[in-house]
């Protein structure tokens, strides 16, 4: 079953990102797609780890996909403010793909 969402938000709940602060950047996001109201335009769900723990807490939205990287509960306000609400990406938060994050794709 595909999702009818527009987005698709990813955060990382990783054993190297949970202390640092997925769980909240997570419940941010929440707090904040409840309060624009884009709950049908969202379909969040925290993941499993990414293997970007150097970026940690680390946030994928799709389409894209776009990442986030150090994304804490006032970044994940305002990729919702500025990406979700207004399709715009917060591109001073975007961290750029390293080849060996794109499984062999070119």
């Amino acid at each position: 079953m595909f999702s009818e969402s527009r987005y698709r938000v990813h955060v990382c709940l990783g054993p190297s990102c949970v202390p640092n602060g997925s769980k909240e950047t997570l419940a941010a996001f929440e707090a904040e797609i409840a309060r624009l109201q884009l709950n049908g335009d969202v379909e969040l769900m925290g993941t499993s780890c990414r293997s970007r723990c150097e970026i940690g807490p680390s946030v994928n939205v799709y389409p894209g996909p776009v990442l986030y990287g150090h994304v804490d509960d006032l970044a994940a306000e305002l990729i919702c403010l500025q990406h979700l609400a207004r399709d715009e990406v917060v591109a001073e938060l975007v961290v750029e793909t390293p080849h060996r994050w794109t499984r062999g794709r070119r």
